[in-house]
Protein backbone atom coordinates (compact mmCIF):
# COMPACT_ATOMS: atom_id res chain seq x y z
CA UNK A 1 0.00 0.00 0.00
CA UNK A 2 1.23 3.50 -0.79
CA UNK A 3 2.26 5.75 2.08
CA UNK A 4 -0.03 8.75 2.56
CA UNK A 5 1.60 10.19 5.67
CA UNK A 6 5.20 10.35 6.87
CA UNK A 7 5.52 11.50 10.48
CA UNK A 8 8.95 13.07 11.01
CA UNK A 9 10.15 13.08 14.62
CA UNK A 10 13.50 14.76 15.37
CA UNK A 11 14.83 13.45 18.69
CA UNK A 12 17.68 14.25 21.03
CA UNK A 13 17.80 12.32 24.29
CA UNK A 14 14.08 11.47 24.33
CA UNK A 15 14.32 7.79 25.32
CA UNK A 16 11.39 7.84 27.76
CA UNK A 17 9.05 9.43 25.21
CA UNK A 18 9.48 7.08 22.25
CA UNK A 19 7.13 4.28 23.25
CA UNK A 20 4.19 6.47 24.40
CA UNK A 21 4.52 8.57 21.24
CA UNK A 22 4.24 5.52 18.98
CA UNK A 23 1.37 4.10 21.03
CA UNK A 24 -0.61 7.33 20.73
CA UNK A 25 0.10 7.60 17.01
CA UNK A 26 -1.10 4.02 16.45
CA UNK A 27 -4.46 4.92 17.98
CA UNK A 28 -5.14 7.99 15.83
CA UNK A 29 -3.69 7.48 12.34
CA UNK A 30 -4.31 5.03 9.52
CA UNK A 31 -1.54 2.58 10.37
CA UNK A 32 -1.55 0.99 6.92
CA UNK A 33 -0.86 4.30 5.18
CA UNK A 34 1.56 5.85 7.68
CA UNK A 35 5.28 5.67 8.34
CA UNK A 36 7.22 7.25 11.21
CA UNK A 37 10.74 8.49 10.57
CA UNK A 38 12.83 9.25 13.64
CA UNK A 39 15.89 11.40 12.99
CA UNK A 40 18.00 11.06 16.08
CA UNK A 41 20.84 13.24 17.35
CA UNK A 42 21.03 11.62 20.80
CA UNK A 43 23.92 10.91 23.11
CA UNK A 44 21.91 8.45 25.23
CA UNK A 45 20.09 5.18 24.45
CA UNK A 46 17.27 6.80 22.46
CA UNK A 47 18.22 4.98 19.21
CA UNK A 48 18.05 1.61 20.98
CA UNK A 49 14.69 2.52 22.49
CA UNK A 50 13.39 3.50 19.06
CA UNK A 51 14.48 0.17 17.57
CA UNK A 52 12.92 -1.77 20.43
CA UNK A 53 9.64 0.15 20.26
CA UNK A 54 9.59 -0.20 16.45
CA UNK A 55 9.82 -3.99 16.69
CA UNK A 56 6.58 -4.01 18.71
CA UNK A 57 4.71 -1.29 16.82
CA UNK A 58 2.08 -1.78 14.14
CA UNK A 59 3.48 1.31 12.42
CA UNK A 60 6.23 1.28 9.81
CA UNK A 61 9.07 2.88 11.78
CA UNK A 62 12.44 3.99 10.38
CA UNK A 63 15.44 5.42 12.20
CA UNK A 64 18.08 7.81 10.89
CA UNK A 65 20.77 8.06 13.58
CA UNK A 66 23.02 11.06 12.93
CA UNK A 67 26.46 10.79 14.48
CA UNK A 68 28.35 13.76 15.96
CA UNK A 69 29.70 15.71 13.03
CA UNK A 70 26.68 14.77 10.89
CA UNK A 71 24.14 16.90 12.76
CA UNK A 72 24.13 19.95 10.52
CA UNK A 73 21.29 22.41 11.08
CA UNK A 74 20.21 21.03 14.44
CA UNK A 75 16.53 20.15 14.66
CA UNK A 76 15.76 21.84 11.35
CA UNK A 77 18.47 19.86 9.62
CA UNK A 78 17.07 16.69 11.16
CA UNK A 79 13.63 17.49 9.74
CA UNK A 80 15.08 17.92 6.25
CA UNK A 81 17.00 14.66 6.56
CA UNK A 82 13.76 12.92 7.45
CA UNK A 83 11.90 14.63 4.59
CA UNK A 84 14.46 13.40 2.08
CA UNK A 85 13.98 9.83 3.29
CA UNK A 86 10.18 10.04 3.55
CA UNK A 87 7.82 8.32 1.13
CA UNK A 88 4.51 9.88 2.09
CA UNK A 89 2.36 12.31 0.13
CA UNK A 90 2.14 14.36 3.33
CA UNK A 91 4.84 15.13 5.87
CA UNK A 92 3.95 15.72 9.50
CA UNK A 93 6.58 17.31 11.76
CA UNK A 94 6.12 16.98 15.52
CA UNK A 95 8.38 16.99 18.54
CA UNK A 96 9.27 13.78 20.34
CA UNK A 97 8.39 15.08 23.83
CA UNK A 98 4.57 14.80 23.46
CA UNK A 99 4.04 18.54 23.84
CA UNK A 100 2.52 18.24 20.38
CA UNK A 101 -0.49 15.92 20.80
CA UNK A 102 -0.43 13.20 18.11
CA UNK A 103 -4.22 13.05 18.28
CA UNK A 104 -4.33 16.35 16.36
CA UNK A 105 -2.66 14.91 13.26
CA UNK A 106 -5.95 13.75 11.65
CA UNK A 107 -7.39 17.25 12.20
CA UNK A 108 -4.43 18.83 10.42
CA UNK A 109 -4.88 16.49 7.45
CA UNK A 110 -8.62 17.12 7.39
CA UNK A 111 -8.01 20.87 7.36
CA UNK A 112 -5.64 20.46 4.42
CA UNK A 113 -8.27 18.46 2.53
CA UNK A 114 -11.05 20.97 3.20
CA UNK A 115 -9.01 24.06 2.29
CA UNK A 116 -6.65 22.80 -0.40
CA UNK A 117 -3.72 24.05 1.69
CA UNK A 118 -0.14 22.95 1.04
CA UNK A 119 0.75 23.42 4.70
CA UNK A 120 -1.39 23.33 7.84
CA UNK A 121 0.24 24.43 11.07
CA UNK A 122 -0.90 23.71 14.61
CA UNK A 123 -1.10 27.13 16.26
CA UNK A 124 -0.70 27.77 19.96
CA UNK A 125 -1.63 31.41 19.46
CA UNK A 126 -4.76 31.19 17.30
CA UNK A 127 -8.17 31.57 18.97
CA UNK A 128 -8.81 28.26 20.72
CA UNK A 129 -5.10 27.52 21.17
CA UNK A 130 -3.22 27.64 24.44
CA UNK A 131 0.33 28.04 25.74
CA UNK A 132 -0.59 27.90 29.43
CA UNK A 133 1.79 25.01 30.09
CA UNK A 134 4.81 27.06 29.01
CA UNK A 135 5.00 29.52 31.91
CA UNK A 136 4.70 33.28 31.77
CA UNK A 137 8.19 34.03 30.48
CA UNK A 138 8.03 31.62 27.56
CA UNK A 139 4.47 32.69 26.72
CA UNK A 140 5.55 36.33 26.59
CA UNK A 141 8.55 35.41 24.45
CA UNK A 142 6.45 33.35 22.02
CA UNK A 143 3.93 36.13 21.55
CA UNK A 144 6.69 38.71 21.13
CA UNK A 145 8.48 36.61 18.51
CA UNK A 146 5.25 36.03 16.61
CA UNK A 147 4.58 39.80 16.61
CA UNK A 148 8.11 40.65 15.46
CA UNK A 149 8.24 38.09 12.67
CA UNK A 150 4.77 39.06 11.44
CA UNK A 151 6.03 42.60 10.92
CA UNK A 152 9.37 41.70 9.39
CA UNK A 153 7.83 39.20 6.96
CA UNK A 154 4.34 40.68 6.66
CA UNK A 155 3.67 39.39 3.14
CA UNK A 156 4.89 35.81 3.55
CA UNK A 157 3.31 35.41 7.02
CA UNK A 158 -0.05 36.99 6.25
CA UNK A 159 -2.70 35.16 8.26
CA UNK A 160 -0.14 33.06 10.17
CA UNK A 161 -0.53 33.39 13.94
CA UNK A 162 2.26 31.08 15.10
CA UNK A 163 5.22 30.91 12.67
CA UNK A 164 7.43 29.47 15.43
CA UNK A 165 5.39 26.33 16.03
CA UNK A 166 7.17 23.05 15.42
CA UNK A 167 3.99 21.10 14.67
CA UNK A 168 2.63 21.08 11.11
CA UNK A 169 1.75 18.98 8.08
CA UNK A 170 2.95 19.79 4.59
CA UNK A 171 2.43 18.39 1.14
CA UNK A 172 5.76 16.75 0.28
CA UNK A 173 5.58 18.01 -3.30
CA UNK A 174 5.44 21.61 -1.99
CA UNK A 175 8.64 21.32 0.05
CA UNK A 176 11.71 22.76 -1.67
CA UNK A 177 14.73 21.65 0.38
CA UNK A 178 17.16 23.39 -1.97
CA UNK A 179 15.82 26.76 -0.79
CA UNK A 180 16.29 26.04 2.91
CA UNK A 181 19.26 26.59 5.21
CA UNK A 182 17.98 25.39 8.59
CA UNK A 183 19.76 26.45 11.76
CA UNK A 184 18.09 25.25 14.94
CA UNK A 185 14.51 24.73 16.05
CA UNK A 186 12.50 27.06 13.81
CA UNK A 187 12.29 25.15 10.54
CA UNK A 188 8.70 26.27 9.89
CA UNK A 189 9.66 29.95 9.75
CA UNK A 190 12.36 29.09 7.22
CA UNK A 191 9.84 27.17 5.09
CA UNK A 192 7.20 29.92 5.22
CA UNK A 193 9.60 32.72 4.33
CA UNK A 194 11.60 30.89 1.66
CA UNK A 195 8.79 29.06 -0.16
CA UNK A 196 6.71 31.45 -2.28
CA UNK A 197 3.15 30.58 -3.20
CA UNK A 198 2.39 28.27 -0.28
CA UNK A 199 -1.28 27.92 0.60
CA UNK A 200 -1.36 27.92 4.39
CA UNK A 201 -4.08 27.08 6.93
CA UNK A 202 -4.13 26.63 10.71
CA UNK A 203 -5.66 24.50 13.43
CA UNK A 204 -5.49 25.74 17.05
CA UNK A 205 -4.04 23.44 19.68
CA UNK A 206 -3.15 23.29 23.35
CA UNK A 207 0.59 22.99 23.97
CA UNK A 208 0.94 20.13 26.44
CA UNK A 209 3.49 19.73 29.25
CA UNK A 210 6.61 17.74 28.39
CA UNK A 211 6.04 14.01 29.08
CA UNK A 212 9.60 13.15 30.18
CA UNK A 213 13.15 14.37 29.80
CA UNK A 214 14.51 17.89 29.66
CA UNK A 215 13.88 20.76 27.27
CA UNK A 216 16.63 21.51 24.75
CA UNK A 217 15.71 25.19 24.53
CA UNK A 218 18.34 27.53 25.91
CA UNK A 219 20.85 30.25 25.07
CA UNK A 220 22.33 28.32 22.15
CA UNK A 221 18.95 27.96 20.44
CA UNK A 222 18.12 31.62 21.17
CA UNK A 223 21.33 32.67 19.42
CA UNK A 224 20.53 30.40 16.49
CA UNK A 225 17.09 31.98 16.20
CA UNK A 226 18.63 35.44 16.23
CA UNK A 227 20.94 34.45 13.38
CA UNK A 228 18.05 32.98 11.42
CA UNK A 229 15.88 36.08 11.80
CA UNK A 230 18.74 38.37 10.80
CA UNK A 231 19.62 36.26 7.77
CA UNK A 232 16.04 35.95 6.57
CA UNK A 233 15.38 39.65 7.10
CA UNK A 234 18.44 40.64 5.05
CA UNK A 235 17.35 38.36 2.24
CA UNK A 236 13.67 39.36 2.29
Amino acid sequence: MSVRLSVLVPTRNEAENVEPLLERLERCVDVAGCEVVFVDDSDDDTPARIERAASRSALDVALIARRPGERDGGLGGAVLAGARAARGEWLCVLDGDLQHPPELVPDLLARAASTGADLVLASRLAPGGSVDSMGRRRVALSRCLAWVTARIFSERLAGVTDPMTGFFVMRRAALRPELLRPDGFKILLEILVRTPGLRVAEVPFRFDPRHAGRSKAGLREALRLGRTLARLALEA
